[in-house]
């Protein structure tokens, strides 16, 4: 495959710290099993920049909207995500004469025409990767000038009254548990299928799983919350998740103590996940989890060793040996 990521990179107006991150988000399936690499292809990515941008939509919102209503943010964030939209902007940065990497037969043409699916889970894939090199800082300023401002700009009001407190840091809050779920099932297995991904998710995400997270929170989690924030979270963890945001954030001090901008913080959404991540993922039980299910998918035990497990070819037998491990311990 002969490409240019240079020239990518100029149209996107970004360049990459590890450009195989780019070349693995233009790789449609189609064109990961034409070169044999079927588990390089960019549907893992796009699962995570689906979610990526999801909650830089949302956190737009809460910073610079906070005057609309819940019902308007919903509405615009449809709009924002919609795949005929997704798929225009794709081809006004120049991406889709080329791009995505494709081994089918029909012409870019009439798949433009027809479901536009291609062309935004390369778009979603392309924001998971740049998440992936840059972080959520970059990423979420990339995503404001490509896909939020065109739309929303000429919109914006001086009015900063923030008119639904509660349920406008539930919706954040909502936004940040997918995302950061998604992000940990992402890094901590690796290989493994969008929709078992997906199914892992869900279930970290459960209301069960939320009331069980809010009764863990202690004093140590309460007093990192903003004082201001405490009586619009009542009983709901979405709404406490989101306060551990704007902690890590600490958004409102840019002005009180006049913090300049390149001082300002780069690492919110990692400090949350890791947070959330330190407080109430077992990494264990996640592959447990995964690996019944690849199991029951007839995945190979050689492959979930050396892949999902990441026990290359000479630590194999003690990979082996954890793997039957972790399965007695499942099945007791």
């Amino acid at each position: 495959m002969n490409w240019n990521p240079s020239q990518l990179e100029n149209k996107i107006g970004l360049q990459f710290k590890n450009n195989k991150l780019l070349r693995q988000a233009l790789i449609h399936p189609s064109y990961a099993q034409q070169i044999n690499e079927p588990e390089e292809d960019n549907q893992r990515l796009a699962f995570l920049g689906r979610a990526i941008l999801n909650l830089a939509t949302v956190n737009y919102f809460y910073q610079n909207c906070p005057y609309l209503s819940i019902i308007k943010w919903s509405q615009l964030q449809e709009k924002i995500v919609d795949e005929d939209r997704l798929t225009k902007i794709w081809f006004n940065l120049g991406l889709g004469e080329s791009y995505p990497f494709l081994g089918l037969k029909e012409d870019r043409y009439t798949l433009r025409q027809k479901k536009k699916i291609i062309f935004a889970d390369a778009l979603f894939a392309l924001i998971g990767s740049i998440y992936e090199d840059r972080g959520f800082a970059q990423v979420q300023t990339w995503i404001n000038k490509k896909l939020i401002a065109p739309l929303l700009e000429t919109h914006l009001k001086k009015d900063q009254e923030r008119i639904t407190p509660e349920k406008q840091l539930e919706f954040l809050g909502g936004m940040l548990l997918k995302v950061i779920t998604a992000d940990t099932v992402y890094r901590y297995l690796p290989y493994v299928d969008v929709k078992y991904l997906s199914h892992i998710s869900k279930t970290i995400q459960s209301k069960s799983q939320q009331e069980d997270y809010f009764q863990q929170l202690n004093e140590k989690d309460w007093i990192l919350i903003n004082q201001d924030l405490k009586e619009n979270i009542k009983k709901s963890f979405k709404s406490f998740l989101g306060a551990i945001y704007l902690h890590f954030n600490a958004k409102s001090n840019y002005k009180k103590y006049n913090v300049k901008k390149e001082q300002q913080p780069k690492n919110t959404l990692r400090d949350t996940r890791e947070w959330f991540v330190e407080k109430f993922i077992d990494h264990e039980e996640l592959l447990k989890d995964a690996i019944t299910l690849l199991l029951k998918d007839e995945k190979p035990q050689k492959w979930i060793i050396r892949y999902v497990m990441g026990y290359e070819s000479n630590k194999y037998q003690e990979g082996r040996e954890k793997f039957h491990e972790l399965m007695e311990e499942k099945n007791l």
